[in-house]
């Protein structure tokens, strides 16, 4: 039920869509990862709610405590598809994953 607010069925999937990726962000941005902040970037989206998403980021937190050095994973379940980067709260970003300006330098007269 979409509360009478939908054109039709495309219209309703692409709001169903677009409100499930708030709430994969709100999960994430809820979750306990202590001594990080994880971003989340959807490059493919489903029409239902990936459950494992939360267990998913738990096991890649443990595997960095354990020493893993990657910080950047994809997640997949059923369509999704979501890249996920851990950048730590307690020191310098490194290089690899550092958010970046790139800015173009040009004379001008």
């Amino acid at each position: 039920e979409h509360g009478g607010y939908c054109n039709g069925w495309l219209d309703c999937s692409m709001e169903h869509i677009l409100m499930m990726e708030e709430q994969i962000w709100r999960k994430i941005a809820g979750m306990e990862t202590p001594g990080f902040f994880i971003t989340a970037e959807i490059h493919r989206k489903g029409e239902v709610f990936p459950a494992g998403i939360e267990e998913f980021i738990d096991r890649k937190l443990k595997l960095i405590q354990e020493g893993i050095g990657s910080r950047r994973f994809v997640f997949q379940e059923g369509e999704w598809r979501i890249y996920l980067t851990f950048f730590p709260t307690t020191e310098v970003v490194d290089e690899r994953y550092a958010l970046k300006n790139k800015v173009v330098s040009r004379g001008y007269k």
